[in-house]
């Protein structure tokens, strides 16, 4: 028996580095995981299904329950559905890890009002 059987998690930015990891971590413990990631580059630019369909695959090949979202965090509806997508496959939702991230490589300083709005509303709203 995993810690979390029986538990629900949704992992934001979960189709690979440390989302992913946790993920998988998550479905190893028992819990059921509904992966989202956006499938675009680290940018935050285009979008895709492959890297959330990549882990669901990895999950339950492993025995574990998981389905995937493809939602933009930064997006109100969409983040009501990755919720819905756990109730609504799982019964519930327990765990959150907001884990979604994107990247400007430019220093604090050098970001335009643009820039920083971005990344405020994928890593903060």
């Amino acid at each position: 028996m995993g810690m979390l059987d029986g538990k629900v998690a949704l992992v934001t930015g979960a189709g690979g580095g440390l989302g992913r990891t946790h993920a998988l971590l998550l479905a190893s413990e028992g819990a059921a995981v509904v992966v989202n990631d956006l499938g675009g580059a680290r940018d935050g630019s285009g979008s895709g299904t492959n890297m959330a369909d990549t882990v669901v695959q990895e999950i339950k090949d492993s025995g574990g329950e998981a389905v995937a979202d493809y939602g933009n965090v930064s997006v109100p509806e969409d983040a009501r559905n990755m919720v819905k997508a756990g109730v609504d496959n799982f019964g519930k939702l327990d765990i959150l890890i907001a884990n979604a991230g994107i990247l400007r490589d430019k220093s604090f300083k050098n970001m335009d009002d643009a820039m920083w709005d971005i990344v405020v509303n994928v890593h903060l709203k």
